[in-house]
């Protein structure tokens, strides 16, 4: 971006943020997966070397119940660290444990791995699990406190105890859709979404998905599809948002997985087909509010509240732009943003990462009040 025009960004930003907080790391990562609420994990995914698997803790003014004025620690510290001989696409963290999970593209193996082992600062591998993952489709996971939920393909989703390494469960439907996500709802039943808008419930008590439907607007292609659940345990039902690589975002629930509740078309430039970066999250702590990336250098936010299900473009509440006008990539391009995750507690603070190894933490102002019909 032209000097005039990042000058003018920066300007703009201290009347935008809260906070804004600019770090560099040493390779880009796809994954930003919080272990408590002060320290996450990052992730190398190149293909051609060694990737580092990385346990950070964030500054303390980051994760402070209150402003801390001035902090001497304004840097991303490494507690624990390793290495992967495998692009590392995926990472979870093992709910009440020291464990994580990994998964890379093609024939990666689903990876465990122990934070800290022998009380020492590494992250070490400690057991493997063979994934069926082709060419052209890389694993999907999700954890529980001791089981693993993998696949790469909608007919070999599987259930795996951690501990023995033991198949608890394997989905039992006959389609070879490619997975995009997979997320636990409770602990015997999970969601899962397709690339191609196809998405299930199941309860792995029963053999065949209890609830199945297709987010399928009327689109000139067929779009990839990603997806996200609500974390809020309170509600009766489920709510699913659903994104695609042309920008539609589709609102539903568990109770009918083909039926919209709301719609609304993200603009887009060009679709997001030639890296899938696709992301979207609900916030943990804002009612109705979403966060998508994916498309190019952008993190842009979603107030859903007033929305219906006519599937036409609405202003996100707001954009944060700052991986595109604070560095590009060596071919002169935007750097596209590949992660975002909220903070667990903090309302308005969203991590994101780029291709060129930014990552941004940032707490946008508050706006006025969007318009609605």
């Amino acid at each position: 971006m032209e000097s005039a025009e990042y000058e003018e960004w920066m300007l703009g930003s201290i009347r935008l943020y809260k906070d804004l907080h600019d770090f560099e790391l040493q390779d880009p990562t796809r994954v930003l997966e919080w272990i408590g609420d002060k320290t996450i994990c990052i992730a190398g995914f190149e293909s051609a070397k060694t990737n580092e698997i990385l346990q950070l803790l964030l500054p303390p003014k980051l994760h402070a119940v209150e402003n801390q004025g001035l902090c001497p620690e304004r840097d991303l510290k490494v507690e624990h660290g390793g290495f992967s001989e495998h692009p590392v696409y995926s990472l979870k963290h093992v709910p009440n444990s020291s464990l994580l999970v990994t998964s890379g593209p093609s024939t990666s193996p689903v990876q465990v791995w122990q934070i800290g082992a022998e009380d020492k600062d590494v992250i070490k591998p400690q057991t493997t699990i063979r994934s069926e993952a082709g060419k052209k489709t890389w694993t999907k996971i999700a954890t529980t406190t001791s089981s693993v939920l993998y696949g790469s393909q909608a007919n070999n989703v599987h259930l795996t105890e951690i501990e023995s390494t033991k198949l608890i469960y394997s989905l039992g439907v006959a389609q070879t859709d490619s997975v995009s996500n997979l997320c636990f709802l409770d602990t015997n039943t999970f969601f899962l979404c397709c690339e191609s808008g196809r998405q299930y419930i199941v309860d792995v008590r029963q053999p065949k998905p209890s609830i199945e439907g297709r987010v399928d607007p009327s689109s000139t292609c067929k779009p990839l599809w990603c997806a996200a659940v609500t974390s809020r345990k309170q509600e009766a039902t489920t709510t699913i948002a659903s994104l695609s690589s042309e920008g539609h975002i589709v609102i539903t629930d568990t109770r009918e997985l083909s039926k919209p509740l709301k719609c609304t078309k993200h603009r887009v430039s060009n679709p997001a087909l030639s890296e899938n970066f696709l992301c979207i999250s609900w916030a943990p702590e804002l009612e109705d509010t979403i966060a998508i990336s994916g498309f190019d250098g952008n993190v842009d936010i979603y107030n859903t509240k007033y929305w219906d299900t006519s599937m036409k473009e609405r202003d996100p509440l707001f954009t944060h732009k700052g991986h595109s006008v604070m560095a590009e990539c060596e071919d002169g391009g935007t750097p596209k943003v590949t992660a975002h995750s909220w903070h667990p507690w903090k309302e308005q603070t969203v991590l994101s990462a780029a291709k060129d190894g930014s990552l941004h933490v940032w707490d946008w102002a508050d706006t006025p009040t969007e318009q609605h019909p």
